[in-house]
C-alpha cells in the first residue's frame, strides 16, 4: 500500500507541472500579458495553481486503476467521480464554468462521453486478452493431456 501512495504521489506531481504547463499553453493563446493586465497577477497565480490542481488530481488518481481487487468499472467510475468534483469545484471557483452557461454542459457532457469511450476501450481490450489467454491455457491444457 505504501507503494501505492509513492505511485500516487509521483503522478500527481507530474500531473501538477503539466496543468501548470497547460494553464500557460491556454494563456498563450489568449494572451498571457492581456489576462495579467485585465485580472492582475495575483489571479494568474491563483489560474496557474487551479489549473496545476487539476492535473494533480487528475493525474494522480490514475493509481486507482491499480487496484486488482477493483473492477474497471468500479475504477473508472472512483475516478470520473474525482475527476468531476475536482473539475467542477475549481472551474466554478474560477469561473471558467457558469451553470447557466450552455458551454458548461457541452463541458461536462464531453467529460461523460471520454469516460464512457476509455471505459469501453479498456474493457474490450481486457476482453480479448482474457480471451488470448483462455485460448492458451486450453492449448497448454491439451498439450499436457497428449504427454
Amino acid at each position: 500500500m505504501r507503494e501505492f501512495w509513492k505511485k500516487t504521489a509521483f503522478r500527481g506531481s507530474v500531473g501538477f507541472i503539466l496543468g501548470v504547463l497547460v494553464g500557460v499553453a491556454i494563456l498563450s493563446f489568449a494572451g498571457i500579458g492581456k489576462y495579467c493586465a485585465q485580472n492582475g497577477t495575483a489571479r494568474f497565480v491563483l489560474y496557474l495553481m487551479s489549473s496545476g490542481v487539476l492535473g494533480a488530481i487528475n493525474m494522480g488518481t490514475t493509481t486507482i486503476y491499480s487496484l486488482e481487487h477493483w473492477g474497471l468499472l468500479r475504477c473508472t467510475l472512483t475516478h470520473f467521480c474525482i475527476a468531476l468534483a475536482t473539475l467542477c469545484a475549481v472551474g466554478f471557483s474560477m469561473g471558467w464554468l457558469r451553470l447557466r452557461d450552455p458551454a458548461t454542459r457541452w463541458i461536462l457532457g464531453i467529460c461523460v462521453v471520454a469516460y464512457f469511450a476509455v471505459w469501453a476501450v479498456m474493457y474490450w481490450d481486457y476482453k480479448r486478452k482474457i480471451r488470448r489467454i483462455n485460448e492458451a491455457l486450453k492449448d497448454w491444457r491439451a498439450s499436457q493431456k497428449d504427454d
